[in-house]
């Protein structure tokens, strides 16, 4: 676990908050530490075709959905895809529509251009997106006390199957969310504490450091309970850091949980072949070979290769964590 900045506390100092209060117990942070400043008020249009990304789709985007759709008859990639890159092109240029703003005391216009509004790859839109919910999230959900991030990665194969069915991503993500929170409960039992509560938000990061497929779990959970006193007021009763045991005995049940989950859906590594029911290769073969050469980080890509990750190597199964 990281500590709070510097700047951040000094920041945080400023306002008049203490920096015990602000940095809050071993790696973890207050929320009320991170209010999201006043917008500024010049409004200073960004060059979208000065950045690298934007040079390298422009400049290959269409030699890559040629290529992609040789591969497989003429198929190519999936429609919401192409949208996707499209949209992203045109993001930010005045040809693609704009909003005309005309301030009535001066006269002075100014022309707004469009933005695309993706999820997945334009900086500018997904950046936005993302301090829009921070902002929401600091000033709207998370009260003033400690906040701890937890982080769930995963298996190769597991990252593939999320990748593609968002059903079984949430149950996993719950599986998660239940275990730590319960994990918080009980250590506040065990200090006395009952029917304590406590509280999370868990954002699903679909990508790694490389810009690979890497589907993990990102969640801001409050780092303590909140318990009824007798007067019947919430009180918030901070948990101390846990230690390395704990952690390694709460990985432990969440994989085991993880194990049954799968089981009762008919994925475990143990159980039928999964190869010819692959929805994603069946629906999407080339996104799907494309993802499963992602998830293991290489460049060749093919069926064989995407059902590895459903599951199947060489027709024989296995299990998802080992």
């Amino acid at each position: 676990m990281q500590a709070v900045p510097q700047e951040v506390l000094q920041a945080a100092e400023s306002r008049g908050i203490p920096s015990d209060f602000a940095q809050g117990p071993a790696g973890t942070f207050h929320a009320e530490t991170w209010r999201v400043g006043s917008p500024s008020a010049a409004y200073e249009p960004r060059r979208a075709a000065d950045s690298v990304l934007y040079q390298v789709v422009r400049d290959h985007y269409e030699t890559f959905a040629a290529q992609a759709a040789s591969w497989r008859d003429g198929e190519g990639l999936p429609a919401f895809i192409e949208e996707e890159f499209r949209g992203f092109l045109r993001c930010g240029w005045l040809a693609g529509g704009f909003a005309r703003f005309r301030c009535g005391g001066c006269g002075l216009d100014r022309l707004v251009p469009f933005s695309c509004k993706g999820r997945a790859i334009c900086p500018s839109c997904v950046g936005r997106r993302m301090a829009e919910r921070a902002a929401h999230l600091v000033n709207q959900v998370f009260p003033a006390v400690p906040v701890r991030q937890w982080v769930l990665t995963l298996p190769h194969r597991l990252r593939y199957l999320l990748a593609w069915d968002h059903a079984l991503c949430r149950a996993v993500v719950g599986v998660f969310m239940r275990a730590v929170l319960g994990f918080l409960r009980q250590r506040a039992r065990a200090q006395g504490i009952g029917n304590g509560r406590s509280g999370a938000v868990a954002i699903v990061q679909r990508f790694g450091a490389a810009l690979n497929l890497n589907v993990h779990t990102h969640a801001l959970v409050v780092d303590g309970v909140f318990a009824e006193a007798a007067a019947g007021n919430l009180v918030f009763h901070p948990a101390v850091p846990p230690a390395d045991d704990e952690m390694e005995a709460l990985l432990v049940t969440i994989a085991r949980r993880i194990e049954r989950l799968l089981a009762r859906r008919g994925l475990s590594g143990t159980q039928a072949e999964l190869g010819a029911a692959d929805p994603w290769v069946e629906d999407a073969p080339v996104l799907a070979g494309f993802a499963a050469a992602s998830v293991e980080g290489v460049r060749r890509w093919g069926r064989e290769r995407a059902l590895k990750y459903a599951g199947v190597v060489a027709g024989q199964s296995r299990s998802l964590f080992r």
